[in-house]
């Protein structure tokens, strides 16, 4: 098999692990994908610590006013908070509640348990292996 051949056939299978992760979690507890969204928005503020919103929009790959959308719905839920950055006046900082951090947690758990059993094909010495090429491709990107 070529080199091309191979990292296509990568790539495609990558994609579709992806995609079968996506359809788990939007048919989970059939959940509509705004709330998907608003719980990942929940999730990355829960571990980025008061990100901007600029960070949210950047973090869901959509414009400044759709991650307003999302968020505005969490304000008004109380599970996020607006705060005034410390430094600059202008900069709005996103803080979670503590009922914004259980349901980012038991989402977490959700998914955690999806995971584990798509995982669940794979022997250990293949779950090793997995960790391994993808903390390589992690340390690649971040350094």
């Amino acid at each position: 098999m070529t080199k091309t051949k191979i990292t296509n056939e990568l790539v495609a299978s990558i994609f579709a692990t992806m995609r079968i992760v996506r359809e788990s979690s939007q048919n989970h507890k059939k959940r509509d994908p705004f709330s998907v969204l608003q719980l990942e928005v929940l999730n990355y503020v829960l571990v980025k610590e008061n990100p901007t919103m600029k960070d949210i929009s950047n973090y869901l790959c959509v414009t400044p006013p759709s991650a307003t959308s999302v968020v505005n719905g969490l304000v008004m839920a109380k599970k996020l908070e607006r705060i005034n950055d410390t430094t600059d006046r202008r900069i709005i900082r996103l803080v979670i509640s503590a009922k914004g951090k259980n349901e980012a947690q038991k989402w977490n758990q959700e998914k955690t348990e999806r995971m584990k059993k798509i995982l669940s094909v794979l022997s250990e010495k293949e779950k090793e292996e997995l960790i391994r090429i993808f903390t390589k491709i992690s340390k690649a990107y971040h350094s």
